[in-house]
């Protein structure tokens, strides 16, 4: 893996609406460092202008000097667009929210907002003035095509809404993008319908679709529920009836969100909130793999890289590798996070083609010195001690059945935590996941993810060809064998799938070296790998943060950098016996 910590920064793309980020790269494309202000701010979903992830950028790098990529359309092209969508929707008897009168508030606002200027860089004089400004799936599909490896493939872009926009196909080749098909938001409503079901059934719509997924797996093919679901969203989107995506994203988000939830019982009080997530998880698998067979020839044999929300639905992802595409790719930040590294790479690719690369990693974020960590340590009066084989520690802890939250190397960008910022556990009990969701407040009935050494995955998995790469990533799910089954009950949802991460030597030699150590020891190959976060709070970005959260989750141990940390009362550890190896099948 070419190491590229010194590389000369070639452009930087950011962008201020849900989940702001800041992405640097260098000229090859290669990501220098790349994340979210959540994570700074520890405001879930943050928006506005990133400053906290653009001033630790400049705190690693230096003062910005490269290009700067925004995504956003220009002004006229901004009502362009919206007259397109206006004249859309009266074609096909669509409603929208938005209008002439609306659209031009925003425009205004915008552009007094950033006063074409770009902003002041936190703690700098610089100014981020703004070279580029890329539309919102155009940087979708280049963070998908640039990353994935595949010199010639299929980028399929699609979310809720972005610039008038739900979803995009481009071709990519040779290092170049094609747009081939655009769809309008209240067109292509897969996103929208996602989200506005999700608050249906009293979630959180920007936060929460992914409790809709696990939820949907307890669900039935109820014929008489998809059909209401259907139907309630196809009429909602015909002209003068109600937009329900567009008033809970609107000034009456508060009392549509109260509307939605008492539909619950008025309109669909006969079902299940099992069936109905099943139901609205169905059609969007359905709608989804219908659009790809009418719209992309030659689909076996061929490659594929998705980006936008929906993908972040692991579920759908595993449908679409299964039409037959011989490679699939899921960009790692999928969600708008990732809109900064697509902004970035559709900059560098208008000078000359950018060839596609294969991302080695995610690890981008900031890292910490060990005097950092252990000045953390000590201010928070943790007890500890520094180890000279970590991973063997961890490794022994997790056999004997603790709870270790790691903490280590350089912070992963994206929605999943993939070793660095992790809480691991033993695959083997299943009483675990009680455990660890009410220590950390979350949903009882979420899955949690194994994270399985690269070199033992044909025991643990079927129908993983084509996936290995984004599969490292834990982006897609796939069906587990029964060895899996039986050795890992912790990680096999109800529906007999595991949105597994592949773990290689390359891409993270410290988790890998636990996860070894830990089959040596009970010849499983996979640890339960969930994000070292409190519920509804984002993923531990610094060493304080590390170790409140370890702190507050009641966990057995932390792995800090060099340094482990035991919680003092051994009468706090989930099991003091050690368990006893498994026979490998």
């Amino acid at each position: 893996m070419t190491d590229h910590t010194h590389a000369a920064p070639a452009a930087l793309g950011w962008h201020d609406s849900h989940n702001a980020s800041a992405v640097l790269l260098a000229d090859d494309g290669r990501i220098l460092y790349a994340a979210a202000e959540e994570r700074f701010t520890k405001n879930k979903l943050q928006k506005g202008y990133p400053a906290h992830a653009i001033h630790s950028i400049e705190a690693h790098h230096g003062p910005i000097k490269t290009s700067v990529a925004y995504t956003d359309l220009a002004p006229t092209d901004k009502i362009a667009r919206n007259a397109d969508l206006l004249f859309s929707s009266w074609r096909h008897n669509r409603n929208t929210e938005k209008s002439s009168a609306a659209l031009v508030r925003s425009t205004t606002a915008r552009i007094l907002k950033r006063n074409l200027t770009g902003y002041e860089s936190r703690g700098t004089t610089n100014k981020l003035k703004t070279d580029t400004l890329v539309e919102h799936h155009t940087a979708h599909a280049a963070s998908a095509y640039h990353c994935s490896g595949f010199d010639t493939a299929t980028i399929l872009t699609i979310d809720g809404v972005g610039d008038c926009l739900s979803g995009t196909i481009f071709e990519g080749h040779d290092g170049r993008m094609k747009l081939v098909r655009k769809f309008f938001y209240n067109d292509l409503t897969v996103g929208a319908d996602y989200e506005t079901m999700t608050a249906l059934l009293g979630f959180n719509p920007d936060r929460h679709c992914g409790k809709v997924t696990g939820l949907a797996a307890y669900g039935q093919h109820n014929e008489a529920c998809i059909s209401a679901v259907e139907y309630f969203f196809k009429q909602s989107w015909l002209r003068k009836n109600m937009n329900w995506f567009d008033r809970m994203h609107g000034d009456t988000e508060t009392e549509t969100l109260a509307e939605l939830r008492a539909h619950r019982e008025s309109t669909f009080g006969n079902f299940s909130r099992e069936d109905l997530a099943y139901a609205i998880q169905y059609l969007a698998e359905t709608r989804i793999c219908d659009l790809i067979k009418q719209h992309i020839p030659n689909i076996t044999g061929s490659n594929i890289a998705l980006a936008g929300g929906v993908f972040a639905n692991v579920r759908i992802n595993q449908k679409i590798k299964q039409l037959g595409f011989a490679n699939i790719f899921i960009q790692p930040a999928m969600d708008d996070a990732g809109l900064a590294l697509g902004a970035a790479l559709h900059h560098l690719a208008q000078s000359a083609p950018l060839p596609p690369y294969r991302l080695p990693h995610m690890f981008t974020g900031p890292g910490y010195t060990d005097e950092h960590v252990q000045d953390a340590l000590d201010r928070a009066s943790v007890k500890y001690q520094r180890c000279g084989d970590t991973p063997d520690a961890v490794a022994q802890m997790l056999a004997d059945g603790k709870v270790v939250a790691r903490f280590d190397g350089r912070m992963e960008f994206g929605p999943r935590a993939l070793g660095n910022r992790s809480i691991l556990y033993d695959t083997r009990d299943p009483s675990v996941n009680a455990w660890l969701n009410k220590h950390l407040n979350r949903t009882d009935f979420m899955p949690f993810a194994p994270a399985t050494l690269i070199e033992h995955v044909d025991r643990c998995y079927t129908g993983y060809e084509g996936c290995e790469h984004t599969a490292e990533f834990m982006t897609i799910t796939f069906d587990c064998t029964k060895y899996m089954q039986r050795t890992s009950p912790a990680v096999v949802h109800v529906d007999g799938t595991a949105r597994a991460q592949f773990v290689t030597e390359q891409s993270n030699p410290g988790f890998h070296a636990i996860l070894n150590a830990y089959e040596k020891r009970t010849g499983i190959p996979s640890l339960v790998n969930t994000s070292f976060n409190m519920h509804e709070s984002p993923i531990v970005n610094t060493p304080e943060d590390a170790v409140q959260t370890f702190l507050e989750g009641n966990l057995d141990a932390l792995a800090i950098g060099p340094y482990i940390a035991l919680r003092e009362h051994q009468s706090n550890l989930r099991h003091s016996e050690t368990h006893q190896p498994v026979a490998t099948v």
